[in-house]
């Protein structure tokens, strides 16, 4: 199996950096709070203590996540997407094309049910993907086009 990693662009990885940033702010702030109530909680009071401890477990979950687990796996038989907690699954036999966008850099991978996915992996790394794909199933065409007018 051939992992490649997913490539996030520098504002996405900004913004999972600071989603982290908030999550732990919002946690220990609201840990401090309680703590300095000396345990006289309203209802209201620890409605919201609940929901800010829980959306910034959230925060603390999902974004290292898709820091850390964002990769495609190639296997024998199937395309494993996986962003943070998602997980999708494209099978090979489905394939029928991969294409190149040029002008774009987009690459491409169209399904017999006229379904596509773009892989957002380092442009350098294009080339040993298709070869990784088209390995496992020579009969998928590929091509590659520079032209404007074909990409719209």
């Amino acid at each position: 199996m051939t992992t490649y990693r997913f490539r996030l662009s520098k504002l996405a990885v900004i913004g999972c950096i600071a989603g982290i940033l908030l999550g732990l702010g919002a946690a220990a702030y609201t840990a401090y709070r309680i703590w300095s109530n000396g345990g006289d909680v309203t209802v209201q009071l620890g409605l919201q203590y609940a929901v800010t401890l829980l959306v910034a477990a959230l925060a603390l979950a999902i974004f290292p996540s898709v820091l850390i687990r964002s990769v495609y796996k190639v296997s024998d038989t199937q395309i494993v997407l996986w962003f943070g907690f998602i997980k999708s699954v494209y099978q090979i036999e489905d394939i029928v094309r991969i294409h190149l966008f040029t002008h774009t850099n987009k690459l491409v991978l169209y399904f017999k049910d006229e379904r596509f996915t773009v892989i957002v992996v380092k442009p350098e790394w294009y080339n040993d993907f298709v070869k990784d794909i088209t390995g496992r199933k020579p009969s998928i065409l590929y091509d590659a086009s520079d032209d404007d007018k074909e990409e719209e």
